[in-house]
């Protein structure tokens, strides 16, 4: 077996261990530690590896369309260098710092050292794997893209680093520990793409919108009158609404105005009648048909037995 050397690279504001055969050939893979879950619960998500490695040629690519026996989610992330990452007709540069996130099996992705690339693409992995970890990487891909930028200093890429203590091995850990390292990713993802500045534009129009329906439960209110209120289109406030409440504005309309007809079921004598009209419908089926498609039982059987929501 050839001698193996380790030395720390000095370029890369990520403290990474490189390995040298005896020729002084760089090996691909810098440091690799896999991971074995104990009691392996199925849905939650399962770490597998995390792996740093050196690429220096085009010949490095690779295409989710070849891929589907594979089952697991990754997030690749440059430590030097720069890489490619392409969804469709899109094309991403990765510079140290931005990385990307998909499921490794979907046909319209590629990840490949770029043909006019000159310095070597020094990056570090994650995979992982549940039908859990599938279902929040199509969500979190869907809402902020696939490439996210992340701090070199402080947060969830010097942890991980910390890794590399355990080169070569097979760690051990439990369902927990494992879904943690995962949840960390994730909420470290959410961070670089959501500001929680409460005077974000964003926000400011959510919370808007929410006071005007909150003000006309029961009286006219569409999603084209909401956008006139508050001068912005009707698409402009559909798309806005549901970055920042993960629902659309009708959809979020139409609840809140069957929460308010269910405290007059509840705390009042009005009829059904009654409610639909102060709800502002005109034709009572109307509201009853709504009532039970949102509330899953008619107006008269929540009277007996159902119980006012919280939102």
């Amino acid at each position: 077996m050839k001698k193996v050397i380790k030395s720390i690279a000095a370029r890369s504001p990520y403290s990474c261990v490189f390995e040298k055969s005896q020729s002084g050939r760089l090996l691909p893979e810098l440091w690799v530690v896999r991971f074995q879950t104990i009691r392996t619960m199925e849905s939650f998500p399962r770490l597998q590896v995390i792996v740093a490695e050196r690429q220096t040629t085009p010949v490095y690519r690779h295409e989710g369309c070849f891929r589907s026996a594979e089952k697991h989610c990754l997030f690749k992330f440059t430590l030097a260098g720069e890489g490619r990452f392409r969804t469709g007709r899109k094309e991403y540069r990765l510079p140290a710092g931005h990385g990307f996130l998909c499921e490794i099996n979907d046909p319209a992705t590629s990840y490949y050292y770029p043909r006019d690339g000159r310095a070597p693409w020094e990056f570090l992995y994650l995979s992982f794997i549940s039908p859990t970890a599938t279902t929040m990487t199509r969500e979190f891909v869907r809402r902020h893209g696939p490439v996210f930028q992340l701090p070199a200093d402080i947060g969830f890429i010097p942890e991980i680093m910390t890794w590399q203590r355990y080169n070569n091995q097979e760690v051990r850990i439990t369902p927990a520990d494992s879904a943690q390292i995962v949840a960390n990713l994730f909420a470290a993802l959410l961070q670089s793409k959501v500001s929680l500045d409460r005077f974000d534009a964003g926000f400011v129009l959510a919370q808007e919108t929410r006071r005007l329906i909150r003000k006309r439960l029961r009286q006219f209110c569409n999603v084209k009158f909401l956008a006139d209120k508050l001068g912005v289109s009707r698409e402009h406030l559909s798309r806005v609404f549901k970055e920042q409440t993960a629902q659309a504005p009708l959809q979020y309309l139409m609840r809140q105005k069957m929460i308010e007809a269910c405290r007059l079921i509840k705390e009042t004598r009005l009829t059904q009648k009654e409610i639909a009209f102060e709800m502002g419908y005109d034709v009572p089926a109307h509201f009853t048909r709504s009532f039970k498609r949102i509330m899953r039982m008619t107006p008269h059987r929540f009277r007996a037995v159902g119980t006012i929501p919280t939102q």
